[in-house]
Order: structure tokens, then sequence, then C-alpha cells
């Protein structure tokens, strides 16, 4: 219920009860998720199944990381690898409303997963959405006050479940295809080419029906090609749906245009066991590490020596994870910058020390491994064996890195001894790794000391106090009424807490009738469009045939310009009224949580890439000045300070 109070141990007992279908192991005798080639020329790797799914059958959950304002923190004049992977932050759990912009970082299906617009049999699963509880642990952490049970808090990503769900019947064999919306192929055709869409494919059979179905005297080579060349003239997304000689027709037709350009989008389990790698050995779960949220759990026993799973990497600079804050502006203009922190991908990236590469994987739960001593570890990191790690690459200088806009690299996890099936997998993250926490735990210890000052900067952690959540208001069913403005003024939600409102604007905007307040007037009408969920205030509340209707003042933002139009909205039903927190009120986006990267044993990066001290990635406290008009030139001052003319 609303406000109640849970000990750590109800929590997790709760936790594992509403996940426990999520955490069943796989046929140790079957490999379920393969990483192999895709059957899509020129584009990497893919994810396939060996097991059927019906519609709406759901995967593994993955993590989403939040990534926080990047064209802020981070500007740089050449694109990055990095780059092509975010998703749009609603994605997540409302994640766009976490913070001003951001975007959203999901391994496994989210990163590894091609996508084929005619193919398209996996999507982002509502489910979890709509039932708050399976996404993250922490939304059940409230305490009085903090403790040294919350030293982790902010730590780990609370996106913890983010789940897919099979969009059409998947056969077994078949590769797995997200959608990534035709205008991010459209927005690329200077380097992919013209890529067909559904729609495309869909009118490419029906060209291919009414051709099979002319007269034989009808259904020469001039003739297809002059089909071609009207499909050209209507379309050349259309003409690149269709096969380009009259032979490949009748196995276009009777396979579909969309399988025929992939024709080995479905393979066989014995070609998987020869050219694949079996990435479905870890799931994840509540960890048994306090503290760590998530972890990544055996499905099946594995041998010391042999293979946990094999992930590629992304390669990133340090100062791509920064964050900056402007502290103040000198009397000439310029902005001064501080370093105020990290992005939280930082936690879930490798490197060394005295190296600026940092090192992401991707592949499903690796994510999820958590630090263990050096005597409780039970796997290590290594380069990888399989063929399509590109071990030339570590011959490459660090620039040739740092200008990469595809993957190569790859990591294994290799289990140091013998693991049980269920067992949770555990790296040791390194010295410095641990050094790092330790300082963290000792200044965490002196938060709650009596003495410490109302400045103290890690006091800005997003304490419950018992107060409800935004996973505790959205249960419909726990509370049915939500409270107008005028309600609010006696009786307030807690200050984190802001409302959003599911409505989908008409294209004719109405004047209102009374209101010189609001810009349009209209009725609410049912919409599940994710991104039409907008800052509404609760006006007034009336009962009719013992239901609640609410009007509400809407703000609706432009696609072209981002001005608001508001918009009073009448009769709009509970369900259509969502909690949220307001923007950085989540405990990762605090100062003091603990950020650190995952130091990679020695001997894995290259001496050649060795291009940092060992204390240059430590500056924390480095200022930058910053011209207000921009530019390309920087002083180094004696202070610490970099002016940016």
């Amino acid at each position: 219920s609303v406000g109640k109070e849970y000990s750590k141990e109800q929590i997790r007992e709760l936790y594992d009860s509403r996940t426990k279908d999520q955490n069943s192991y796989d046929d140790p005798n079957q490999c379920t998720i393969y990483l192999a080639p895709s059957s899509i020329p020129n584009s990497g790797l893919g994810m396939y199944t060996t097991t059927p799914y019906q519609k709406g059958g759901l995967f593994k959950p993955e993590i989403g990381i939040m990534l926080q304002e990047m064209n802020r923190h981070y500007t740089s004049e050449k694109v990055k690898l990095l780059a092509q992977y975010p998703w749009a932050a609603q994605t997540l759990t409302f994640g766009n409303h976490e913070v001003g912009y951001g975007e959203s970082i999901i391994p496994g299906l989210g990163m590894l997963a091609n996508s084929h617009l005619g193919l398209v049999n996996v999507r982002h699963s509502e489910k979890w959405k709509i039932q708050p509880w399976i996404d993250g642990t922490d939304s059940y952490f409230r305490s009085d006050s903090l403790s040294m049970e919350d030293v982790g808090r902010g730590a780990h990503s609370w996106h913890g479940r983010v789940m897919f769900e099979a969009d059409a019947p998947i056969q077994a064999g078949e590769e797995l295809f997200v959608s990534y919306g035709d205008d991010w192929f459209t927005s690329r055709e200077h380097l992919l080419g013209i890529v067909p869409g559904k729609a495309h494919f869909k009118e490419a059979d029906e060209l291919l029906h009414s051709f099979s179905l002319r007269d034989e005297e009808e259904k020469g080579e001039s003739d297809y090609e002059q089909m071609l060349k009207d499909a050209l003239r209507k379309d050349t997304r259309l003409r690149a749906a269709l096969p380009n000689n009259l032979p490949d027709a009748p196995v276009a037709l009777s396979m579909g245009t969309a399988r025929f350009s992939a024709k080995d989008s479905i393979r066989s389990i014995e070609w998987f066991e020869e050219n694949g790698a079996c990435i479905d050995n870890i799931v994840s779960g509540v960890s048994t590490i306090p503290q760590a949220g998530r972890g990544a759990f055996a499905t099946r026993s594995i041998n010391g020596g042999e293979r946990v799973t094999t992930t590629p990497v992304v390669t990133l600079e340090r100062d791509q994870n920064e964050l900056w804050e402007n502290v103040k502006t000198t009397d000439a203009g310029e902005a001064v910058m501080e370093l105020m922190g990290h992005q939280l991908l930082l936690n879930y990236c490798y490197g060394h020390t005295n190296s600026s590469l940092l090192f992401f994987p991707y592949a499903p739960s690796v994510n999820f491994i958590n630090h263990g001593s050096v005597e409780e570890s039970n796997a290590e990191i290594r380069w990888s064996t399989v063929p399509y790690h590109k071990a030339d690459w570590l011959n490459a200088t660090m620039d040739e890195m740092k200008e990469k806009l595809s993957t190569g690299l790859m990591f294994d996890i290799i289990a140091t001894r013998d693991i049980q099936r269920g067992e949770e997998i555990l790296l040791y993250y390194g010295k410095d790794w641990e050094e790092s926490w330790n300082q963290h735990v000792k200044e965490w210890a002196s938060m709650y000391q009596e003495n410490v000052g109302a400045d103290q900067p890690y006091l800005n952690l997003t304490e419950r106090l018992g107060l409800p959540t935004s996973v505790d208001l959205n249960i419909v069913e726990q509370n049915p009424t939500v409270r107008t403005v005028g309600e609010q003024s006696e009786n307030p939600y807690p200050p984190y807490i802001m409302t959003r409102c599911r409505f989908e604007p008409p294209e004719d905007c109405v004047s209102p009738t009374q209101s010189s307040d609001v810009h349009c007037q209209s009725r609410w009408k049912l919409s599940f469009d994710s991104l039409q969920v907008h800052p509404c205030t609760v006006l007034s509340r009336s009962t009719i045939a013992d239901m609640d209707w609410y009007t509400a003042q809407v703000a609706v933002p432009s696609k072209e310009t981002n001005e608001i139009t508001l918009h009073l909205v009448e009769y709009m039903s509970r369900s259509a009224i969502l909690f949220i927190e307001r923007p950085y009120s989540r405990d990762q986006y605090a100062h003091g949580t603990f950020r650190e990267v995952i130091q990679l044993p020695d001997g894995i990066i290259p001496s050649h890439w060795m291009d940092l001290n060992g204390d240059e990635n430590k500056s924390a406290e480095e200022d930058v000045v910053q011209n207000e008009s921009g530019g390309e030139e920087s002083d180094q001052t004696t202070t610490g300070k970099v002016v940016l003319k």
C-alpha cells in the first residue's frame, strides 16, 4: 500500500516472487540465443533464436541506461561510435521525463539486434510500463534516513527490467529484428543506400503477384524491366524492394520480397553450432550482493576454463562520460565550467587507469555481472577467441580507434572455476575500483553524522521518508482519485512528484469558450502513443455514473519549434493521468553517487593505448572557462582552468 514500510528482506522476497518467471533457466542441453553474422549484408553480427516464440512472448529482461544531455556535456566535431546506439528516452519508463533531454542505451536486443523493416519480429514490451513493479528494485527502498545500507544508491540503473516481446510469430533459427523506424534509414541514405520500408515490401509483393497473373506474352524480360522502371519512377524504395532479375521473381513471390532480401534470416541449429557464439548462459536476477541491484546468474553449469559468454564492445573515450556544469560567468562573458560528475554509463564501462579508451559490452545480461573479491570472483575477461573478434584492431593507433564508427573488438568472459547452474557470476573489478569504492564508503559514512553541514553535496539524494513514490501513485486500484490543484494546496503530493497526461491533441485548435489562460479546448480521447504524454495540471474533478472525470490543463510542445500550446482538456479518465518523478530527482542524478570504471586486467590493453599517467582521468576538480561564442582553441592555465577561445 501507499507509504508502507518494507524491510530489505521483505523487499527482496517480494521482488523475487514477482520476477520468478523471468529467472527460469534454459535447457542446459541447447543454447537458445546465438550471436552470428547477420543475414543483412554489411550489417555485422546479429541475434538469432533457436526456440520459437508466439506473438507476445517475452524475452529475458535487459538493463536500460539513461544518458543525460549528451549534446550539452560532450561536444565533438566528429561523429562518435556511441552515438549510433541510443534509443529515444521514452523507451524506458518515461525516461524522457527524468532529465532535460535524455537518451536510452539498452544492451542485448536494444543494441545487438539489427533492423529489417520488412521482417520486424521484436518490439519493446509496454507491459513493464503498465506494471511498474517489474521495473527496477530501488522503487521500494524507502527509509527514514540515509544509512550505510544505502551506500550504493544511484550507482546502478533503476531501469533493470527493460522487456522485449515477439511482435510476430518467430520460427526456430530466425534472426531477431527490431524497428529503428523509417526516419533512421532515410536520414542515413548517404551511408546505407536505399532501404525499403514495410509498406514498400508489401507493395512489391502486390506488384509481383499482379505480374504473375499476366498472360504469358506479357511476362518477358522486357516487361519485367519496364515494371522495374515504373517502380523506380514512383518510389526508389519500392524499386529497391523488388528483385533485380526476372528469374528471381517467382522465388521472391513465394517467399515474400522481404524474406527474399534476407534469405539467410532463418538458419539451422547445426549452422549456429558451427558458426555462432552462444550468448544465453546468463540471465539477470536480484543480486546476492548488498547494494548491487541486479546480478547475472548462470543458466547452465559451466566448467572452469569454458566461456561464460562473449560480447562485442563499443569503444568510447573517457570524456564522453563527463558531466559539466556552468558555475559562473566572468566579466568577459566567459562561462566557467566545472566537472560535476559522470554519466551512469561509466559504471558499466571497462578500461585501464592509464588509458583514455573505454569499452562498453552489450551482449545480453552481461552488464548485470557484479564485482566479487579476488577470492569470491568466478570469472575473468579476455579478448575473444571467436572468429568475429577483429584482433588486428589491437595494433591500431589511439586516433584510429577513436575514429572507428563500427564495432570489431569482443570480450570473452571465462569461468575461472566450475560454476553451478543458478550461481551468480562475479568478476574482480580491479584494485583501483576497490579503492574507489572503499573511499566512497568512507565519505558516505560521514553523511549522516551530526556535524555534517547543510551544504554537504551528497545530501541531495532522494530521501523518500516513507512517502509514496510514482510507482505507488500509478497503481490505480490503490489510488483511484487524483487530487486537483486546489486540493493539493492543503494536501500536496511529495515535492519530487509531478503529473503527466496521455493526450493526443486534435489537428484543429478550438478556441476556449471561457478561459483566456489556454489556447485550445477539447474533449479527451484515448491514446496509448508513448510520445503523447505531456505535463499537465489537474484543475477539477466531477463524478458521473460512479466514475471520476477530470479537467486538466495540458502543455503540448510543438514538434517543429518546441513552442508550448496550452490545451484545456475535459472528460479525462483516471487512466490518462500519470505520476512521475521530477527531472533529476532520482538517485542516479545526485552528486556524490558512486562512479568508477571497471578495471581490465593487466596485459589486456596494448601498451600503445596507454596515453594517461594514471592521474589525468581523476581530475574531477578541474574547471573550464568557455567563451560564450565557442571556438576550437584552448589555453591551459596554471590554475587548472581551460579557456576555450
